[in-house]
C-alpha cells in the first residue's frame, strides 16, 4: 500500500522516474511538431499513439513513458482548444 520506503542507495527523486516521464513528454511532443504545418488538427493522435505503444511494449519504465506521452497529447488538446477559436475568430 503507497509508496514503499526508498533504502539509502536510491534518493526519493529517482522513485519517481523522472527521465522516463521527460523521454515520454520528449517523444509526445517531438512526434506533434511532424504534424504542426500540415496535419495540425490531428496532431494529439500522434502522442496517443506513442502513449499506447509505450504502455503496451514492455520495457524499464514504460508505464512513466507512457504517462509523459499521454501529458504531451493532453497539452496539445489543450492548445488546440485555445488555438482554433482565435483562428477562427480571427
Amino acid at each position: 500500500m503507497g509508496i514503499p520506503p526508498h533504502t539509502p542507495d536510491t534518493s526519493p527523486l529517482e522513485e519517481q522516474h523522472p527521465i522516463a516521464l521527460l523521454a515520454g513528454l520528449f517523444i509526445g511532443f517531438a512526434s506533434v511538431l511532424l504534424t504542426f504545418g500540415y496535419l495540425w488538427p490531428v496532431a494529439p493522435l500522434f502522442p496517443a499513439a506513442v502513449a499506447g505503444l509505450a504502455a503496451v511494449i514492455p520495457f524499464k519504465s514504460h508505464w512513466h513513458v507512457a504517462r509523459g506521452a499521454l501529458y504531451a497529447c493532453l497539452g496539445v488538446v489543450v492548445f488546440e482548444v485555445v488555438f482554433v477559436p482565435i483562428l477562427l475568430l480571427s
